[in-house]
């Protein structure tokens, strides 16, 4: 890898002004174009060697946002989200594939790190929102549920391989420097997969198991988010808090307590059903309710935090991969309010997500356009680093 990267600067550097050329002949032509395949495969390189376990936090914000779309009668919207969602997630699974055979301790040791490892959750939790999709927005089950099982399997390998490398490690960092939103990530792969539950539920020789383990993921998905919020909120309120520390991971804040939302309103969409479900549609209505308060509470204070990191402060705004946890919590909560409004006595709901959909996609698109410039540059220049160049944790 080292020895591609004098390539790389040489080409970036350019070949001078058209005086100062020499003429060129069929073999200079034939070198030049080899050398600027070097540092097109160096970049390609590093991009996957350097892309972080986060990634999937792309294909997580874009399928929420489809399926909110959806959801608003926005289906072409939906339907070019759901596109670029069927390239995307293949796409970062053959990367992810190729690193972790690649550079498997640099894989381990991420997972084994507080500011990185919860951000391999992200896999887990963008497989089940496109089989989320698939269902809603394709009608094609059987893929659904094919997805279910993966990233029923995903997360109990990453969940249990996290929190067993988190309690044995001999060095831990302190609250203040371990502790930040990606955490909840074991919130929003746990609901995520309870959510897709329901849609494919129907699919298996006995479905009241698969809505069972259903059930039992959204209510541990709430007690994941009362443990790891309260500890949160301790770092928040009694340990300094520096502007580049307010990551836009913190926005997961909201985002967690959104998609457990939704997750209780799924629940009670089939409650019908199912007996257990509908012996406890009460407390998982109130549960659901609780829920979006909480998320609802989380929006003025996180808005207010975001002015004075970036205005305040002048941080600018990062568009990698980090930037796709603030993307997220915002088409999650519009779809959460969306599915809530459903209910009745909530029907009054009904406007928010109108109003909130356009926020969601406008930082979709913002994010997206940011990315692309991004790996344009990373593509011309040859760069080390995708992600983690700014020294903050991506997700």
């Amino acid at each position: 890898m080292g020895l591609l990267l004098p390539a790389v600067e040489d080409t970036c550097r350019g070949v001078g002004s058209p005086e100062n050329r020499q003429p060129e002949t069929p073999d200079d032509e034939g070198s030049r174009g080899g050398s600027n395949r070097v540092p097109r495969l160096s970049a390609f390189v590093a991009l996957v060697f350097d892309l972080p376990g986060g990634s999937f936090a792309f294909v997580m914000a874009t399928g929420i946002v489809s399926i909110a779309a959806a959801q608003l009668g926005r289906g072409e919207i939906a339907a070019a989200l759901f596109a670029i969602n069927l390239v995307a997630f293949p796409l970062l699974c053959v990367l992810m594939l190729i690193r972790m055979f690649q550079r498997p301790a640099t894989i381990l040791s991420e997972l084994r790190n507080h500011q990185t490892g919860a951000g391999f959750l992200t896999a887990v939790a963008a497989a089940s929102i496109l089989g989320s999709q698939f269902v809603l927005l394709a009608s094609n089950r059987p893929v659904a549920a094919a997805l279910w099982l993966l990233s029923l399997a995903l997360w109990v390998g990453l969940v249990y391989a996290f929190f067993a490398a988190m309690t044995i490690r001999r060095v831990k960092a302190p609250l203040a420097m371990g502790l930040d939103g990606a955490w909840l990530l074991t919130v929003v792969s746990t609901e995520a997969i309870a959510i897709l539950a329901t849609h494919v539920s129907g699919l298996f020789t006995q479905p009241d198991i698969v809505v069972f383990v259903g059930l039992c993921l959204f209510l541990l998905g709430g007690v994941f988010y009362l443990i790891l919020i309260s500890l949160i909120v301790q770092r928040w309120l009694f340990e300094p808090m520096r502007p580049e520390q307010l990551s836009p991971t913190y926005w997961i804040n909201m985002g967690a307590a959104a998609i457990t939302t939704l997750a209780g309103a799924s629940m009670l969409s089939i409650a019908g059903a199912n007996p257990l479900v509908k012996g406890l549609a009460q407390t998982i209505e109130a549960a659901t309710v609780l829920f979006w308060a909480t998320a609802t509470w989380w929006i003025p204070l996180l808005t207010t935090l975001l002015i004075w990191r970036h205005v305040v402060h002048r941080i600018p705004l990062s568009l990698r991969l980090e930037y796709w946890s603030m993307v997220f919590p915002l088409g999650m909560y519009t779809a959460a309010t969306g599915a809530l409004s459903n209910q009745k006595g909530a029907e009054f709901l009904a406007v928010i997500p109108r109003v909130f959909i356009w926020i969601a996609l406008a930082s979709w698109l913002f994010g997206f356009v940011g990315m692309i410039r991004h790996l344009s540059r990373l593509c011309r220049q040859g760069q080390r680093s995708f992600g983690h160049a700014d020294g903050e944790a991506s997700l």
